[in-house]
C-alpha cells in the first residue's frame, strides 16, 4: 500500500519531533524517570496511531472527522491517567519524576498533534 503525501509529512515531521525530544531529554535523564526513552516511542507510536485513525475518519467525511478525533482522545487521556495511576501505585519512589516526564511529553506531542491538524485544516484552505 502506498503512503499518501500527507502521511509521509507526518511522519517525517514525527521521528523529527520524536529525536529532538530524546536529545533534550538524554542529558537531562537524570531529572526524568527511567522509563523515558519507552515513554518517547509510547507517545511517538500513539500519535502516529491517531493520526492513521484519524485520516481514514477524515476520508469518509468531517463530521465523522470530528467524532473520531474527540473519541480518540478522549480515550487517550482515559488510557494515559490509568498509567499515571497504576505506576504511582506501584512505583511511589519514582512517581514524581515519572508523573513530570509524562507530562513534559503528553503537552509536546499534544502540541505537536494540534499543530498538524490545524495546518493540514489551513492547507485545505488555501492559506
Amino acid at each position: 500500500m502506498a503512503i499518501s503525501r500527507n502521511c509521509k509529512r507526518f511522519l517525517s515531521a514525527l521521528i523529527w519531533l520524536t529525536l529532538g525530544v530524546s536529545a533534550v531529554s538524554l542529558p537531562l535523564a537524570k531529572y526524568a524517570t527511567v522509563w523515558w526513552p519507552l515513554l518517547v516511542v509510547l507517545f511517538f507510536a500513539v500519535s502516529l496511531a491517531l493520526y492513521q485513525i484519524c485520516e481514514k475518519a477524515r476520508k469518509k467525511d468531517i463530521h465523522t472527522f470530528y467524532n473520531t478525533y474527540m473519541i480518540s482522545t478522549l480515550v487517550k487521556l482515559i488510557v494515559y491517567l490509568a498509567i499515571l495511576l497504576v505506576y504511582s501505585l506501584n512505583f511511589k519512589e519514582d512517581s514524581k519524576r515519572f508523573m513530570l516526564t509524562f507530562l513534559a511529553y503528553y503537552l509536546i506531542y499534544s502540541v505537536f498533534e494540534t499543530y498538524q491538524l490545524v495546518k493540514k485544516k489551513d492547507d485545505r484552505n488555501g492559506k
